[in-house]
């Protein structure tokens, strides 16, 4: 069966409605509220599941979400839990595991702890658009004026750095693999480079150097000296990077993102690309609206959505909208540069590791032209 048709397959296995907000990492529990969402929904079934970013009204009830979408619907009967072995492999494409992937009985979770709850955040678009989310505007927008735009930067093959990785977040961590709870109010953290999104970065450096795309790896988890001041202590090894290596061109910081329901449940982003479970990805393009320096951040628009219009032909429901934002991300030091979510902390290691894969490959594919 096709993924695209076995995706439309997927039915809604919801239980109940939830607001959905996002937390920053390790801020404590500073956190903006956004919408009622349908906790599990199918978004290739519905259209597409309200996103963190709809701020559709509670007080709407079914009237408030009359954009096309599905509210979530409360069933009389408990649904059993995903488990770990439904998690890891299913590239025979078992419609039975798939359609219930978003499945989740709240009442397994003990006392004191919050369910590891799958989610879906990718939201469905009219053909030829791609989904933004521009400092609280929501909206689609036509794919065409991009796709058809040169990048700034033009492929030629080379023995020279083209592309710096770095981790602004380093020690930003995942859930443990088949967890379906987890402590109230953690966020998980690490210094351990196999259990934070750093080992993620190895997997964008091993595949574009592969493909002749001669990447450097910061391997240095930067917020790990200070939160607060990870942003500016980035810009200096951006810049002690450029410095050495004047020939880089692209840079892209690795994250994960952390998103958490009404009741503190960690939402685990998760859809299914090439027959396995994968956490969904998300694109951070900042702009020059509060840092006058980033005056080029349409180029890194241009190829955010070149990357996103293609990945939503090929594996419907991996993206969510891209994030279009008012601060710069130190995205002005190179010519070309994104921050890339992979997934949330209420993701496994294992789903945020074959996104990334795909991810990578799409890139080398942009970069290049093909």
């Amino acid at each position: 069966m096709e993924e695209k048709e076995l995706f439309k397959k997927m039915k809604d296995t919801s239980t109940s409605a939830y607001k959905v907000r996002r937390t920053v990492s390790g801020a404590g529990k500073a956190v903006m509220t956004f919408i009622v969402f349908p906790l599990v929904l199918c978004a290739a079934l519905s259209g597409g599941a309200l996103t963190a970013f709809d701020c559709i009204a509670v007080s709407g009830g079914e009237a408030a979400v009359s954009v096309g979408f599905s509210q979530s619907r409360a069933a009389d009967r408990s649904l059993p839990s995903v488990t770990a072995d439904m998690c890891e492999d299913v590239r025979d494409y078992d419609e039975e595991i798939l359609e219930r992937l978003y499945e989740f009985d709240k009442t397994g979770v003990p006392d004191g702890y919050v369910g590891v709850v799958p989610v879906s955040l990718y939201r469905q678009t009219e053909r030829g658009n791609v989904f933004v989310s521009d400092a609280g505007d929501k909206k689609q927008i036509d794919a065409a004026e991009y796709l058809q735009k040169p990048l700034s930067v033009k492929f030629e093959p080379s023995d020279d750095y083209r592309v710096l990785i770095i981790h602004t977040h380093g020690t930003e961590a995942f859930t443990e693999g088949g967890a379906l709870y987890t402590k109230k109010g953690s966020y998980p953290r690490s210094d351990e480079k196999d259990k934070n999104v750093v080992c993620i970065g190895d997997i964008f450096e091993e595949i574009f150097n592969g493909a002749g795309i001669k990447t450097l790896h910061c391997e240095i988890p930067i917020d790990k000296e200070s939160y607060t001041y990870a942003y500016s202590n980035a810009a200096k090894i951006i810049k002690d990077y450029i410095k050495k290596y004047p020939t880089i061109k692209y840079m892209f910081d690795i994250h994960r993102d952390a998103i958490e329901l009404s009741d503190g449940s960690k939402a685990r982003m998760v859809t299914a690309a090439n027959g396995q479970i994968v956490s969904q990805l998300m694109f951070v393009v900042g702009s020059d609206r509060l840092v006058p320096e980033n005056k080029n951040w349409r180029d890194n628009l241009t190829l955010a959505v070149k990357l996103q219009y293609a990945l939503d032909e090929k594996y419907p429901g991996l993206m969510r909208p891209i994030n279009i934002k008012q601060g710069a991300f130190n995205q002005f030091y190179t010519p070309l540069s994104i921050l890339i979510e992979v997934g949330s902390d209420g993701n496994y290691m294992d789903e945020a590791k074959r996104s990334a894969k795909i991810l990578a490959e799409q890139m080398v594919k942009t970069i290049k032209g093909e």
